[in-house]
Order: C-alpha cells, then structure tokens, then sequence
C-alpha cells in the first residue's frame, strides 16, 4: 500500500471543497472564546488560573489574557484574586457564560450527532474508532518527534 498516497488523498478530502464548512463549525467550536469557556464549564464551577486556560488551549497567556477580557465584558467570566496566594488571579465563570456554554455545546453534538446518523450505526462506530486511533497514534509520533527535535538541540 501506498501510505503516501493515501495521506495525500486524506489531506486533499479534509481540505477539499465544501469540507471548509463542516470543519469550520467544529473549528469555532474549539477554539477561541468558546474553548475558554468550555474549558471553565467543564471544571465544575472551581475557578481555575489562566495559565491553566493557556496549557489546555496550548495559546499564550497574553492570548488567553484578551480573550478574558473579553469574555469578562461579556458577562460570562468573572476575575479574582486568589485568597491563598494574593498574586494569583483565579477565574471562573458566570451563570450567563455557563449557559452560553452548554447551549453551545449541544449545538455542536447536535450537528455531529446528525452527520454520524447519516454515517448509519455500524460506519458511524468504526469511523469514531479509527479516528480515535489517528489521533492516539498522531500525539504519539508528534511526542516522539518532539523528543528527537530536543535532543537535537542539547
């Protein structure tokens, strides 16, 4: 099997036309504003440090800072100091931004939802697999590939 080939005709189907419309409402589902704020929905209402916001989004904090801003101006974030450590600034969100959050977040499992219905039962199951092995086998080599790069440069 050509696996070049094969990786050429994936790239070409991700990037092909009328994908950029399916990839892009997943897309504005994860990242930016959105991922912010699903990140603090997801942490069960603790308030958490934006440098754990920038570990999660993998952006700087100077990216996660505006984006705070302006999800704070929003009303859906709220900004504090920390009571255990004074130079620490904790954020949570807002009863407003965790509605936000899950409507958002049905929204985007509807629309997946749909298109694995159409996929039928037995495709749409095997199809999450294999994706989810692409992905575990992807971190592994980017992680092994990283490690080679940083040896390279000691």
């Amino acid at each position: 099997m050509d696996y070049n080939q094969l990786a050429e005709t994936f790239m070409h189907r991700v990037k092909g036309k009328g994908q950029t419309e399916v990839w892009s409402r997943f897309h504005a589902y994860t990242h930016g504003e959105r991922q912010v704020l699903f990140y603090l929905y997801k942490s069960s209402g603790k308030p958490v440090m934006p440098s754990d916001i920038a570990k999660y989004t993998d952006t700087s904090t100077a990216r996660v800072a505006t984006i705070l801003n302006n999800l704070e101006e929003k009303g859906l974030v709220t900004r504090e100091i920390s009571r255990e450590d004074r130079r620490k600034i904790l954020v949570g969100i807002t009863g407003k931004g965790r509605e936000i959050a899950d409507a958002q977040r049905q929204k985007a499992i509807s629309h997946v939802a749909r298109i694995l219905a159409e996929m039928g039962e037995e495709e749409a199951t095997k199809f999450v697999q294999s994706f989810q092995n692409f992905l575990e086998i992807g971190i592994k080599i980017a992680c092994a590939e990283e490690q080679e790069e940083e040896e390279k440069n000691v």
